[in-house]
């Protein structure tokens, strides 16, 4: 896919709001609506990938993150 630009970032966010309310499980796959909602998905996930990477914790980070979670200190 060729790089994705902030404004088709945008449009495809604002999409999937439109999108959202007219696609549930009951929707077949093969729907109009589904398979936009898919596409326009992948353009964000692409995007973000790309300009909003998630690092993976540090070995202490998930260690302080069980004490939290286990209300430990």
């Amino acid at each position: 896919m060729s790089k994705i630009t902030k404004e088709q970032y945008e449009f495809a966010l604002k999409r999937i709001e439109e999108l959202l309310p007219l696609v549930d499980d009951s929707v077949a796959s093969n729907d109009r609506n589904a398979v936009e909602l898919t596409m326009v998905s992948d353009v964000v996930i692409d995007y973000e990938k790309e300009h909003f990477p998630i690092a993976k914790p540090t070995v202490s980070q998930l260690i302080q993150l069980s004490l939290e979670e286990k209300k430990m200190s």
